[in-house]
C-alpha cells in the first residue's frame, strides 16, 4: 500500500499563492477560449446529427467546442439550448453568448454563438461552420428569436462598470461554479476543507488558464521546496516574480521532462499533457499503470507518464475516450487533479 498524504497548511499555502499569480496574469477568458476553439472549424461542412469536425448540425457544433475548449457541457439540441442558460436581450448580447432563429416555423430550430460586432459563428446547412451577421436582412435578421448566456464567466463581465455588493457563500460554493462543472465536487471539496478560498466576490473562476510559472509556484508551496540560487534558465531573471519557485522545482528536476533546451518559458500554457509529466514526478507517480486506451496518447512523448497519471485516476481522460494531452489546463482541471492527488494510493 503506498498513499500520499500531504499537510492541509502545506495546500492552503499553494493555492493560496497560485490564486493570487492567475489574478494577476493575461488569462483567456472563456468565452474568447470557446470563441478561439470556434473559429479553428471555420468551414468545416455541415452534416445533419453531426457531432465532430468531419460534419456538424448546427447544436452538434456548439456541444462540442464548449466541450473542447472550457469542459462545458450543452444540451443537444438547438431547442434545449434555448432553455440553458439566462435569457438576454439583443440589446446585451456578449462574446459567447448562444443566439436561436427560427427557421422552420415552428420555433427555435438553429443555434449559433455569438462573436461580437452583431456576427455569430455557427455551422449552417448551405455553408457548414460559418460567420454570418446576426442582423442580415436578408434571411437571419427576421428570423432572430431570442439568446442565452450559459457562460458563469459572463455574468462578472457584464456587470463590471457598476457591480452589485457580491452575495456571501458557504465555504466550497462559488457563483461561477455550478452543479454540472465537470469539477464541482472536486471544487466544493476543497474549498469546504479551506484549501481554496475563491475571490473575494465569491467567484471561483474556473475557466482561467494556467501557466508553467503557476504551476510551479504551486508544486513548491505544495511540497515545500525551497530555492537553490537563482533559476538557471536563460528566459528567467532573478527579478520575475516566480523566480524563487521555479527555481525551486528546477533543483528538484520536476519539469526537466517538459523544459526543452535551456528556456523554462514561465508564461507558456500548460497543457493535459505536460501536467501528467510534472506529477509523475512530483508525486512519485511511478508504478501506476491504467487499463484505459486512450486514442489520442499512443507514441505520444508523455504516455508513460499519460497512463501513470490516469492509472491513480487523477485524471479519467475526456468523454470522447481520449486524453487530450495538448489542451491547456484550466483551474478547474486543476482543482480536480489536485483533489484527487491529495488521495491518490495504490
Amino acid at each position: 500500500m503506498r498513499k500520499f498524504l500531504m499537510t492541509a497548511a502545506s495546500a492552503v499555502l499553494a493555492l493560496s499563492v497560485f490564486s493570487a499569480d492567475v489574478e494577476t496574469a493575461d488569462a483567456q477568458s472563456a468565452a474568447d477560449q470557446v470563441i478561439t476553439e470556434g473559429k479553428k472549424h471555420l468551414g468545416s461542412p455541415y452534416r445533419y446529427g453531426g457531432t465532430s469536425p468531419s460534419g456538424f448540425d448546427c447544436s452538434g457544433y456548439l456541444v462540442y467546442i464548449f466541450d473542447r475548449a472550457i469542459d462545458q457541457s450543452l444540451p443537444r439540441t438547438a431547442a434545449a439550448q434555448a432553455s440553458a442558460g439566462d435569457s438576454v436581450s439583443k440589446s446585451n448580447l456578449q462574446p459567447g453568448d448562444l443566439v436561436f432563429f427560427n427557421t422552420s416555423g415552428r420555433g427555435v430550430s438553429h443555434s449559433g454563438m455569438y462573436i461580437g460586432g452583431g456576427d455569430m459563428i455557427h455551422s449552417s446547412s448551405s455553408r457548414g461552420v460559418s460567420i454570418v451577421s446576426i442582423n442580415d436582412p436578408y434571411y437571419w435578421g427576421s428570423r432572430y428569436i431570442g439568446a442565452q448566456r450559459v457562460i458563469t464567466e459572463q455574468e462578472e463581465v457584464a456587470s463590471e462598470t457598476s457591480p452589485p455588493e457580491p452575495k456571501p457563500l458557504p465555504a466550497g460554493q462559488y457563483h461561477d461554479v455550478r452543479e454540472s462543472h465537470f469539477a464541482y465536487a472536486e471544487i466544493k471539496s476543497l474549498g469546504e476543507s479551506g484549501i481554496i478560498n475563491g475571490y473575494s466576490d465569491y467567484t471561483y473562476r474556473p475557466n482561467q488558464q494556467i501557466d508553467r510559472s503557476q504551476a510551479a509556484a504551486l508544486i513548491a508551496r505544495t511540497l515545500d521546496l525551497k530555492p537553490d540560487g537563482n533559476p538557471g534558465y536563460d528566459d528567467v531573471s532573478s527579478s520575475h516574480h516566480n523566480a524563487d519557485v521555479i527555481s525551486a522545482v528546477e533543483s528538484a528536476g520536476y519539469f526537466d521532462s517538459i523544459v526543452k533546451g535551456n528556456d523554462f518559458k514561465p508564461s507558456a500554457k500548460i497543457t493535459r499533457g505536460e501536467i501528467a509529466a510534472v506529477f509523475y514526478e512530483a508525486f512519485n507517480l511511478e508504478g501506476f499503470e491504467s487499463e484505459e486506451n486512450f486514442h489520442d496518447v499512443a507514441g505520444h512523448e508523455y504516455y508513460d507518464q499519460i497512463m501513470a497519471f490516469a492509472g491513480t485516476e487523477i485524471s479519467t481522460g475526456t468523454r470522447d475516450g481520449g486524453y487530450d494531452p495538448e489542451r491547456v489546463a484550466n483551474r478547474g482541471h486543476f482543482a480536480a487533479f489536485l483533489d484527487r492527488a491529495l488521495n491518490v494510493h495504490n
